[in-house]
């Protein structure tokens, strides 16, 4: 029987990548194109970000020298680049649609919610406060802040632990294959893959259960 759902929060419960696309027309605005526009074009600049953070996995602190490296810019511009991302791209992060709604129609029905996310706990806990998802959940464990990241399980059963269940009572929702899905799974909890299957690998088992709108996810879960 489930008796608590935990999310992931990127691409899952926000619009990771067009809030990401977003805030690099701003950073490249109001940093990038001041000193080096001549150089990089604004499409360059996002094409690069994107390759390089591999669909949100690699850490902002990791990510922002090899980027500017990849330019052949001084390495001392990716710290200014770092501050500005940890400043204004928690303002531009939106939540997914119908994100809100389901929360609280899960609370409504008796099954506590939690964030499980990989990250920075100063940049994740704006983005969790600033789309409202903050008042809707237990609580949120973060990498940056626990010391563990996905897809190690025991960040899984840390936050199964908090919530006074065991994992085989939880289910987990997120869009990475690795991350989220087999981290839940490897933690013994069942797994929600929030995608297409279509683009799932064939080297991984199959998820639990697939959905494709945060809407069906109380009926599938319930099933």
């Amino acid at each position: 029987m489930i008796k608590a759902v935990l999310f992931d929060l990127d691409e899952t419960l926000v619009d990771r990548r067009s809030s990401a696309a977003e805030f690099l027309k701003v950073q490249y605005r109001e940093l990038v194109a001041r000193r080096f526009g001549d150089a990089i074009s604004e499409e360059q600049y996002a094409a690069r970000y994107f390759k390089l953070e591999e669909e949100g996995l690699v850490k902002k602190s990791d990510l922002y020298p090899p980027l500017v490296a990849s330019f052949g810019l001084p390495s001392e511009v990716s710290s200014p680049l770092l501050d500005h991302f940890r400043l204004r791209y928690p303002e531009m992060v939106r939540p997914m649609e119908e994100a809100c709604e389901v929360l609280q129609g899960l609370r409504e029905i008796g099954l506590p919610c939690a964030i499980i996310s990989n990250g920075e706990g100063i940049v994740q806990r704006k983005k969790i406060d600033l789309t409202g998802l903050a008042d809707l959940i237990e609580f949120a464990l973060i990498s940056g802040e626990v010391g563990i990241r996905k897809p190690d399980h025991q960040i899984f059963e840390m936050a199964a632990e908090k919530l006074g269940v065991v994992p085989a009572e939880c289910v987990f929702v997120g869009d990475n294959p690795t991350a989220d899905v087999m981290g839940a799974l490897n933690a013994g909890m069942r797994a929600v893959y929030f995608g297409d299957i279509n683009m799932w690998p064939a080297d991984l088992p199959k998820p639990t259960y697939v959905c494709h709108s945060l809407r069906d996810l109380p009926a599938l879960i319930r099933h």
